[in-house]
């Protein structure tokens, strides 16, 4: 299979999906209308859509290079959650939604069959990732763990066990809270919650900040994830509708 991408395309795509996500309004969730919270601040989301695109430009840049997926790549998501405080103040509120791109991208443009079915690969690229990666997302978790207002996050026990990601979510979900336990078994299980979401947009009528509400509602009856959890999975859903024709028009 031979990958030529554009980077800057992909980093277009993404940066879409990710600002397309805070803006649109969904219950529980911030939005340009609403903040939830004074650390969940509108702005927060948005400038760290924007700082974070850089990585995924690099992303693109390492998939061509490897022809398929990159040996490592977990680096670049640890980097982007760090950068993406960049030229704001408050709390880093990016951390799952990397945490869920990146494997996401991967699996869509390196993989054989990642156009048709992204999501249902999102496990195979987990098993294809390094020690390094385990290293790198371990880290992604305690710097937001340890600045987090929960004690419970604060005082869990940080590990790098697995020899790939998968592994390492394997064990993880078996000491991990329940809101992380459920997020790491969809990216384990082929993402079904953005899998939905992806589906009511791309088939149902309507502006598509109805179409989104209407995906992201849909998944709250279908899941004990937390709102927050859930936006991270639209994003998700909106790079494909993206990827899928990205000269589409979007917004009417």
């Amino acid at each position: 299979m031979q990958i030529a991408l554009d980077p800057h395309e992909v980093q277009r795509q993404v940066e879409l999906a990710f600002s397309l996500e805070a803006i649109i309004p969904k219950e529980g969730c911030t939005s340009r209308y609403e903040d939830v919270g004074p650390k969940q601040r509108f702005e927060y989301f948005l400038f760290s859509a924007l700082n974070a695109g850089r990585y995924f430009c690099e992303l693109a840049e390492r998939i061509t290079k490897a022809q398929g997926q990159p040996r490592v790549f977990y680096d670049l998501a640890y980097a982007a959650m760090m950068d993406s405080q960049r030229t704001r103040g408050g709390k880093i509120v990016n951390y799952g939604l990397l945490e869920a791109m990146f494997p996401v991208v991967v699996a869509r443009y390196a993989l054989p069959g990642g156009r048709e079915r992204a999501t249902e690969l999102v496990a195979d690229v987990l098993k294809a990732t390094s020690k390094e990666d385990v290293h790198c997302l371990s880290e992604m978790r305690r710097v937001v763990y340890t600045r987090s207002d929960k004690e419970f996050k604060r005082s869990f026990p940080f590990h790098e066990e697995g020899g790939n990601v998968f592994e390492h979510y394997q064990y993880h979900r078996g000491i991990a809270h329940e809101v992380s336990r459920l997020f790491v078994e969809e990216l384990m299980c082929g993402m079904p919650l953005a899998t939905l979401i992806y589906e009511t947009i791309r088939g149902s009528d309507g502006a598509l900040a109805e179409r989104v509400e209407r995906g992201f509602a849909t998944a709250r009856r279908r899941s004990k994830l937390p709102c927050g959890a859930l936006a991270d999975h639209t994003a998700v859903a909106l790079f494909l509708m993206i990827a899928d024709d990205p000269k589409r028009q979007v917004i009417e």
